[in-house]
This record gives C-alpha cells, structure tokens and sequence, in this order.
C-alpha cells in the first residue's frame, strides 16, 4: 500500500492544481457580483476544444495556440458579461445563476457543432517525451505533468502579485469590498467587472487545455470541473481567494486519496466530492475562509 502512496500524492497535487484554476474564476466573480457562475467549467471545456482546433486541426505551433486561446476567452468572457450578466446585476443571485447554466449549455452546443461529440484527445508535442522515475520506480512523473504543475504555480503566483501590487488588482479588491465607495473613489465598476470575466475565463481555458493534455477532451469535461471547482469554493468559503484554492487542494487530495487506498471506481469522484462537501458543510457552514470564520478568527 505504501509504495502507492507517492504516485497517489502527485496524482493529488496535479488535480488540485487544476481545480484551483477553475475556482479562483468562480470565487473572484462571487465576490464582487454575489453568484455562482456555473459556466466556469464549460469555460474550461472550451479552451480545450480551441486549443484541439488550432493546434491539432490547423497546425499551428503550440505556444500560439495557447496564447490565441488566453486571447479568445478572455475577450469571451468580457463579452458574455456585457450580454448576459450586466443587465440583471440589480437581480436576485438565483437570476444570473440560471443564466450561467444557460450560458454553458450554449458553448456546450457550439463546441458540437463546430467539433462533433465524439471524445477527442491531443499531446502537446513533446510534452511525453520524458517520464522520470523516482523513489525506487514507485513515482512515475512526466514532463508535461511538471509542466502542468510550474505553470499552475507561476499563475497562480502571477494573479497574487497582479491582486496585490497592480493599480488594476488595487481596484478589484475595492470594488469587492464595497462598490458604491468604489465608485466615489473613480474606480469604473464596469471596467474592473468585465477584467474579473476576462482573467477568470481565461484561468480556466488555460485549465481545460491543461487538463485535456493528461485525459480526453469531451464535451462533458467541464461539468465535472465545474462541480469540483464549486465545491472547492463552497469548503474554502464563498468569495475567499485563499478559501478557494485550499478548497481546492481538499477535493484533490480527498478524491484521490479515497480512490488510490480503497476499491471505490474512480467514476465515483463526483459522488464523493459531495459527500465531502455536506460534511464539510456540517462542520463550517461558512467554509474554512467565510466571512464569519474571518471574523471569529479576528475576534
């Protein structure tokens, strides 16, 4: 059992790294407009199928594939704001929450049409063309693995850096906190929402090209993403960036630790990242970084 184990935590650790992408998306539009978007993981799903059409159907060079990808879904979440969200912001939050589940079954519905339905796979080029073995043979790690965890970690350390020193990371933190203030204070609303849709909606593109590398790419990829991204937020406590990403790193462990050491099949991971969640729940009703835990922990 034990020469499993570090296998088990890498495996851990990729998948945490992709949840967080997706929820830190989820948890930075919370916190300013006060919803669940549930489009998030169809977000991911996308960037993937962009990237597959680009690179795998047009040829196209890897690294301008992923950039064209950061590019489109940037723009396309600015522009789904504008459309959808922005006219129903004064609306109760069950509002914009129907609609994002609309709006992911729309992409949904474009990604068929234009790709087909079928499950499709790719490989960076080169991204398998090493597999270190470590520990004795017990851990088997691949390039495009390290990859994937280097760039999850310089994103996330680059959104920091971007939240906390930028003039424009100033401004949604501001508006987070109490837009009419912000508002008094010349910071456009408008302006920093649609930058929230765009560096959101690109973070999960970037996760779905990243996860589609390792496993398929289907059009149901996002909905599970999805739903591990919003219990990942939901544990870690609604609209908290920190919250989220430990949330996610929970879910990630969780699953793959429940998995690894019992006979449970891995088509089980959604049922019990729920399972995970109502327990959690019972224990922090606010999550671990709620509103009402920072202010116990403040007290």
């Amino acid at each position: 059992m034990l020469e499993i184990l570090p296998q088990i935590i890498w495996f851990s650790l990729l998948a945490s790294a992709i949840y967080a992408l997706v929820a830190i998306g989820l948890s930075l539009i919370f916190g300013i407009l006060e919803f669940i978007n549930f489009a998030q993981g169809d977000f991911a799903m996308v960037g993937a199928y962009l990237f597959f059409g680009f690179v795998i159907e047009g040829g196209l060079p890897w690294w301008v594939g992923i950039a064209m990808v950061v590019i489109i879904a940037a723009l396309m979440g600015v522009v789904i704001e504008r459309i959808t969200f922005k006219p129903v912001r004064k609306s109760p939050p069950f509002i914009p929450l129907v609609i994002s589940i609309g709006v992911g079954a729309l992409l949904q519905a474009i990604m068929i049409f234009k790709f087909g339905g079928s499950v499709k796979s790719y490989r960076i080029e080169g991204s398998k063309a090493e597999v270190y073995k470590l520990f004795g043979d017990t851990l088997n790690v691949t390039q495009s693995q390290i990859t994937l965890m280097l760039v999850t970690a310089g994103l996330l350390l680059g959104l920091y850096l971007f939240l906390k020193y930028s003039k424009t990371g100033t401004a949604i933190r501001a508006v987070a906190d109490n837009q009419d203030v912000a508002a008094i204070l010349g910071v456009s609303i408008n302006k920093t929402i649609g930058i929230i849709f765009a560096v959101g909606t690109a973070l999960a593109a970037i996760a779905g090209v990243l996860i589609a590398n390792e496993q398929n790419l289907s059009i149901t990829m996002g909905l599970s993403l999805g739903v591990k991204a919003f219990a990942a937020v939901v544990l870690g406590g609604v609209g908290s960036l920190p919250g989220a990403i430990v949330g996610a790193f929970i879910i990630g462990f969780s699953e793959n630790f429940i998995v690894g050491l019992t006979s449970i099949p891995s088509s089980y991971k959604d049922a019990i990242v729920f399972g995970l969640l109502i327990i959690m729940l019972f224990l922090y009703p606010n999550g671990l970084f709620g509103a009402k835990a920072e202010e116990e922990a403040r007290a």
